[in-house]
């Protein structure tokens, strides 16, 4: 008997979960129309896939919420369940219906009025959902003032804010815009990122390092090595980091990758 898989976006996406942000919207914001907000976001799913699902509700947010961005942006961080529980070390990765929110952030907020009380949602958001996406765009328009606060950031007390430092600044993001930066701009990011304690960021660091290493092997090696020579994170967990890093240079029998992993 042939058991029929449900799709990612049917899972993630669906009226149950829809309904669930509408009612805490609703909470904090007595004027937000629920029914009407769950009926017109609904009826597209069908045509839609998970990416174009994340969209079409930050879309839905906008008509639904109140016009001024801050007043609306507010209101979805005040909506907010409880964080992920930040002494976990990996495998909560929040609920992708949240993702919308930091859409909606990116679409709306990303002014130069408005970035140091964007940043502050992105944060608030990611510790539900990863903002990893959203802060993309914030990355290109202002590289400077996103990348000190993502420097802040690698010390936050939230595994998943630290996580967004590294896996926000992938060269290959998968499913994410490509960014305008150079690829080694995450370098000063990932170096106060590799003692990190939980494997949630350290697994992102090591693909980072595995997309720049498509790129610059020499780059990639170099930094897992002066890395690795600080002593500051576990022996076990730092070989882990570079056997996941120099994966596709182990794979095509890249020299300096092999002696660096054996």
């Amino acid at each position: 008997m042939t058991v029929a898989r449900i799709a990612l976006k049917d899972q993630f996406f669906t009226r149950e979960k829809v309904e669930l942000i509408g009612g805490e919207i609703e909470r904090v914001d007595s004027a937000f129309r629920r029914d009407e907000f769950v009926a017109v976001v609904v009826a597209r799913f069908p045509e839609l896939e998970l990416k174009a699902r994340i969209d079409w509700i930050a879309m839905r947010l906008e008509r639904h919420l109140p016009h001024d961005f801050r007043r609306a942006a507010d209101v979805l961080v005040r909506s907010l369940p409880a964080p992920a529980d930040p002494a976990l070390s990996d495998g909560d990765f929040g609920d992708f219906i949240y993702a919308p929110y930091a859409e909606y952030v990116a679409r709306r907020g990303r002014t130069v009025e408005d970035l140091d009380f964007s940043l502050t949602a992105l944060r608030e958001i990611t510790t539900r959902f990863s903002a990893e996406f959203a802060i993309r765009p914030f990355l290109d328009a202002f590289p400077d003032q996103v990348l000190a606060t993502l420097l802040v950031w690698t010390k936050d007390e939230h595994y998943h804010v630290r996580r967004l430092c590294s896996e926000g600044t992938r060269p290959r993001l998968p499913w994410a815009r490509n960014l305008t930066l150079s690829y080694d701009v995450g370098i000063p990011l990932l170096d106060r990122l590799f003692a990190d304690p939980t494997r949630h960021v350290t697994r992102s660091v090591a693909n980072h390092v595995n997309d720049i290493a498509k790129k610059d092997p020499d780059l990639a090696l170099d930094t897992l090595a002066r890395s690795r020579d600080t002593g500051h994170q576990r022996q076990r967990e730092m070989r882990y980091v570079i056997r996941h890093a120099a994966r596709t240079l182990i794979r095509a029998n890249h020299p300096r990758a092999l002696d660096l992993f054996g």
